[in-house]
């Protein structure tokens, strides 16, 4: 009987030592599925805040798409606006100047009231500065 009590024995140990490598196994187990834990954790805070990094580009990209568009706009009217001032002072530098000095030749040989003469004068005086402007900026 010996024989079997040894075994027996024997079988409680190595039963004992398979528990053991069992228990230790469970940990590292349960250590392991917490560090997967901790991952998953982080890589859905990542996620997440990658999600929200492209939801404030995007929006980021629709307020400058606006703006752009808002700027085309105001670009628009403003060379609608200049080219119509650009037209009224071509017709200015042509008509004006022409239609002063006739005004001048006309009376030429008639009193004048001195505040006629005045605003003729003065009319000349920016006729000349107008033509020195359009000189300074063609060169």
């Amino acid at each position: 009987m010996s024989k079997w009590k040894d075994l027996y024995d024997e079988s409680r140990r190595e039963n004992a030592k398979v528990l053991e490598k069992s228990h230790d196994l469970q940990i590292r187990i349960n250590d392991m599925e917490h560090l997967v834990e901790e991952w998953e954790g982080k890589a859905n805070k990542e996620r997440e805040q990658r999600l929200e990094e492209e939801v404030n580009y995007t929006a980021k990209i629709v307020q400058l798409e606006e703006c752009l568009e808002e700027r085309e706009l105001t670009l628009g009217y403003w060379k609608i606006y200049f080219s119509q001032l650009a037209s009224l002072a071509n017709g200015a530098i042509e008509d004006v100047p022409r239609m002063l000095m006739e005004a001048d030749v006309s009376l030429m040989f008639r009193t004048i009231p001195k505040e006629v003469e005045s605003f003729i004068e003065h009319c000349k005086w920016l006729v000349g500065l107008m033509k020195e402007m359009v000189a300074r900026s063609r060169n």
